[in-house]
């Protein structure tokens, strides 16, 4: 018999997260004796996040041209910023991918924030799993729903942008003699999904058509929390490519407080500078156990994987978003007293002002225990073992 091959996609966004939900599904395909083909945005890091794993890693065949920089207001207008609101350039796109598909020839296709992988599938009629948290599983409705961003929103222009995706998509898909969709929200329902979040944790609030499976990370122990004093210690975890501002480290060690920077990818030169004022900084993943049972403040971009995990640890997070699924996150969190987002109003020292606000509201620090409790025997394992068994359902097997 022909061993069977499987596709894994990582089109868009950064960060481990999405490694992290994709290592789960090769191990569980690996287990089925299948063959596993990763087509993805960052070759080198993925090969070395797969070091050693029995997998094929190649580039993705084709990019969209971005067509807006504005932030996004919906999952349509989202698409639209990734360039599907362009019919010529949907059309290339999806030209590329179909070809791409029919030489891989795989059983079935899981999709991390691959809209362009999910939209060829649909279009050869390739089982598709959209893998992801709660904000890339957008509501099957007509029109989408609006992004709970704080922002005043017409939508009557999320309307019409809606409307130029859909026609743009589906003049692609008539190029090829696809079937059209008769709403952008059908490309979603085509595809089984695999939605790796808490509920407390979606932006488009609690759905019971979801199965919530919790979060991934790393399950090995990761290194260990080191603080240069023993001042109150303060946390501060930053994605890929990010790094704190100058006052966010002024005012935080004027204060006296000890901190410890998580910053992926930082350089030598401004690793050497933090160090310089007595900042310790680590360039990898960190230990949020012990950093959680070490200190009380902990800061966050508001990442959903890491943002989740400081909550089951029964720590608040104050969370610095700096894009829209970050956001989508946060205000979440923030609704629910569950985090503390950044209000520009509350004036200067701006970042001092959030931990004061945690210092004077008592529900924060109560409703992250009630977390804790509630998912005190979740784990990244136990996250892990149950996409496995929605991997396993959705193959057959």
């Amino acid at each position: 018999m022909k061993e069977r091959q499987y596709l894994c996609v990582w089109e868009r966004g950064g960060g481990s997260g999405h490694l992290f939900r994709l290592l789960s599904i090769v191990n569980v395909l690996r287990q089925m004796h299948g063959k596993v083909l990763l087509s993805v945005k960052d070759v080198p890091y993925t090969t070395r996040f797969f070091n050693g794993e029995d997998v094929a890693i190649l580039p993705l065949p084709t990019k969209t041209t971005p067509g807006s920089a504005r932030i996004a207001r919906s999952h349509a207008d989202l698409l639209f910023n990734l360039g599907f609101g362009d019919p010529d350039s949907v059309t290339a796109t999806l030209a590329d991918w179909r070809r791409f598909l029919q030489r891989v020839g795989p059983a079935a296709v899981f999709c991390d924030h691959a809209d362009g992988a999910l939209l060829a599938a649909y279009s050869l009629r390739i089982p598709v799993m959209v893998v992801g948290n709660a904000f890339f599983h957008p509501p099957v409705e007509s029109p989408f729903p609006t992004y709970a961003l704080g922002i005043e929103v017409d939508g009557g222009d999320l309307s019409l942008i809606e409307d130029s995706v859909l026609d743009s998509i589906n003049a692609a898909l008539h190029i090829f003699g696809d079937k059209p969709l008769e709403r952008l929200a059908d490309l979603y329902a085509y595809a089984t999904r695999l939605v790796v979040s808490f509920p407390e944790c979606d932006g488009y609030g609690l759905r019971s058509d979801i199965d919530y499976l919790g979060t991934l990370g790393p399950t090995r122990k990761q290194a260990e929390p080191i603080w240069e004093n023993s001042d109150t210690k303060v946390f501060c975890y930053f994605t890929k490519g990010r790094l704190p501002d100058s006052d966010f480290v002024k005012q935080l060690q004027g204060e006296g407080y000890s901190l410890l920077v998580a910053a992926h990818g930082i350089g030598e030169a401004r690793r050497a500078a933090l160090q310089k004022h007595g900042v310790s900084v680590i360039d990898r993943h960190v230990d949020l156990e012990q950093v959680c049972a070490e200190c009380r403040i902990v800061f966050s971009e508001g990442n959903h994987g890491t943002t989740s995990k400081i909550l089951r640890l029964g720590r608040v997070p104050i969370l610095l978003p700096r894009q829209v699924e970050q956001l989508f996150t946060a205000n979440r969190l923030a609704s629910q007293s569950l985090g503390i987002v950044p209000d520009r109003s509350t004036g200067e020292p701006f970042y001092l002002r959030l931990i004061e606000k945690l210092d004077d509201t008592p529900d924060y620090e109560r409703n992250a225990r009630s977390f804790s409790e509630k998912y005190r025997e979740w784990d990244e394992g136990y996250c892990a073992a149950r996409v496995e068994e929605r991997v396993a359902a959705f193959l057959g097997r």
